[in-house]
């Protein structure tokens, strides 16, 4: 699963993801996240009605459309392998991808003979920005409510270098293939090629402190290496 990440250089994502936002920017992009973790607002690159690619603000934590009231289970992750035929996530795979921008994300590995699991660090080696795959829903109280936008990250089977540290790793979509994964006119099984677990050499892991395990916790300390 993927349960935190880290977004630094939020101007950077920006640009990467080539999205017009929606919502005062500047204000945003001065905000370092070191732990970016589940029910906090997140930016999600989506294209709109007219066709553009915007950056929205989305609660990291899906609730589909149809469902009556937020459900207590509001899934930070979703599988690739299942995203096609799950009554939660099928219509948002085909209709509603997203790009979700970060920097590094964190897992945690369980070592034998060991009550708590180690996080890790995980990131691109030149810690190059990234987006993972993303699907996102509108969803409303009633017709009457302000309608609420949820996000959860795609995951897939893990890369041999992941493989000692998680069984799943997030799906991430290189840059030549965000056209295809944002287009709601392409079905969703027409993009589950994108959802294969990126090349291993192009990361890096070590350990950190386990301060990251609380989500009020941040800063640059929690990715230096324990």
């Amino acid at each position: 699963m993927c349960g935190r990440y880290t977004l630094r250089r939020v101007s950077l994502a920006r640009a990467v993801l080539e999205a017009t936002p929606t919502f005062p920017f500047e204000e945003f992009s001065e905000q370092v996240r070191y732990n970016v973790a589940p029910s906090q607002l997140v930016p999600v690159a989506r294209m709109d009605e007219q066709g553009k690619r915007v950056l929205d603000l989305a609660r990291w934590g899906f609730i589909p459309a149809w469902a009556k009231s937020p459900p207590k289970f509001q899934p930070i992750n979703a599988r690739a392998e299942t995203l096609a035929t799950s009554g939660m996530f099928r219509t948002a795979f085909d209709r509603r991808r997203c790009l979700i921008p970060a920097d590094g994300f964190y897992e945690w590995k369980a070592d034998a003979g060991k009550k708590s699991k180690q996080p890790y660090f995980i990131h691109f080696t030149d810690d190059r920005p990234f987006a993972f795959a993303g699907l996102w829903e509108r969803w409303k109280a009633d017709e009457k409510a302000e309608p609420v936008e949820t996000c959860t990250i795609v995951t897939t089977t893990p890369n041999h270098f992941m493989e000692p540290i998680h069984n799943r790793m997030p799906a991430i979509i290189q840059p030549a293939d965000f056209e295809r994964w944002l287009d709601p006119k392409v079905s969703g099984t027409a993009v589950r090629d994108l959802l294969a677990p990126i090349e291993a050499d192009d990361l890096e892991a070590y350990p950190v402190e386990t301060r990251v395990n609380r989500p009020t916790n941040d800063g640059p300390a929690l990715i230096e290496r324990a």
